[in-house]
């Protein structure tokens, strides 16, 4: 599937470009990224208009992210048990993104726009299951997905000429900085659990009682 949807894009631009990131955004493994790679590099060319790209992309991405959230927030932990039944991988999915959000809250919105891409779509609907006020929601979706489609456009504008190699690159990045997101996360609770234990065995001297 993702090879017909890279056909397209010399033949259609645009509206296959923001239809691939919308179903991404939904949870259908696609590749958006590079998708908006070879956007921003077709824009560089003069093939497709920043003023038509950026825009349709972002608003896809922000359709797909109210998708999921309303699935969850109409139909509750029903649609997220229903997703995570779909397979292992969809289930640890669903567990990463309900002990994220549940350790981050509306945090962890705007970090799986971008920094956590690949648990977004499914951290949408388990938001919207847990009740989550739209307001906040949104306030963070939002720009988050800025970051997300503005930095891979962008990086398909300025390496044009190098595309596939930054495409590579952008994907190693982005797993290697999600990587030390979550090591940072654990090492602050391991320090915190050192200090409790330190501070529970540590001696305690207690005053004498005095005789007069």
């Amino acid at each position: 599937m993702s090879e017909q949807f890279l056909a397209l894009i010399p033949v259609y631009g645009t509206p296959v470009i923001a239809l691939t990131v919308f179903l991404a955004c939904c949870g259908i493994p696609l590749p958006a990224a590079v998708m908006m790679l070879l956007g921003g590099s077709l824009v560089a060319t003069g093939d497709i208009p920043l003023w038509a790209l950026f825009p349709a992309c972002f608003a896809a991405a922000c359709s797909g992210d109210q998708f999921g959230y309303w699935l969850g927030r109409l139909r509750g932990t029903e649609v997220v048990e229903r997703l995570a039944n779909r397979g292992p991988k969809q289930r640890r999915l669903i567990d990463r993104a309900r002990a994220f959000l549940d350790r981050r809250g509306v945090i962890a919105i705007f970090l799986t726009r971008w920094l956590l891409a690949m648990i977004g779509p499914y951290v949408n609907p388990v938001a919207g299951a847990a009740g989550m006020r739209w307001k906040s929601f949104v306030s963070a979706a939002v720009p988050g997905q800025v970051l997300w489609v503005g930095g891979y456009t962008l990086l398909g504008y300025t390496f044009s000429q190098n595309i596939i190699a930054v495409a590579q690159i952008a994907g190693n990045a982005s797993v290697f900085l999600a990587a030390g997101f979550i090591a940072l996360i654990l090492g602050r609770r391991l320090l915190k659990i050192l200090l409790r234990i330190l501070h529970k065995d540590r001696p305690r001297f207690i005053k004498p009682r005095s005789r007069y």
